[in-house]
């Protein structure tokens, strides 16, 4: 016979956020893939396609759209899913700085859009290898 015991503050009902973590995931991917894609239409329009700024642009919408979703199933992985706090954190950091990126972007401000547009990309990679490791799996310790 097989004896389970559960860590210290963790409810043995409890074992951990699994449809919320993935559904988080999920948009994690997409808004990865969303953000990736950036750059690759930023250098066909300075490639000299014209057309690929509007794309670009479309696609900014998309990304901040992903990141909005993503904040909103981070939440939900932290409350009902009692996932760990800092994914929820670095989806708030992530989607203001997509919204601080969109207006830098319309101002023309290069010398802030793209370093920023790296870190967005960065972060969002991180945050997303993350969601994939075991470790996403542990629910957090009860209070």
């Amino acid at each position: 016979m097989t004896q389970t015991t559960t860590a210290p503050g963790v409810a043995a009902a409890s074992p951990g956020p699994r449809a919320t973590l993935t559904v988080l995931r999920v948009l994690a991917v997409l808004h990865t893939a969303g953000a990736i894609v950036q750059p690759m239409l930023a250098g066909v329009y300075l490639g000299g396609d014209v057309d690929a700024l509007a794309i670009h642009e479309l696609n900014a919408h998309v990304v901040t759209g992903l990141g909005f979703f993503q904040l909103v199933a981070a939440i939900v992985f932290v409350w009902r899913g009692r996932g760990r706090f800092w994914p929820l954190w670095a989806s708030l950091a992530i989607c203001l700085a997509v919204q601080a990126q969109v207006g830098m972007g319309y101002e023309g401000v290069v010398a802030v859009h793209l370093p920023l547009g790296v870190s967005i990309i960065a972060m969002q990679i991180l945050l997303t290898v993350w969601l994939f490791r075991a470790a996403a799996r542990t629910a957090r310790r009860l209070r």
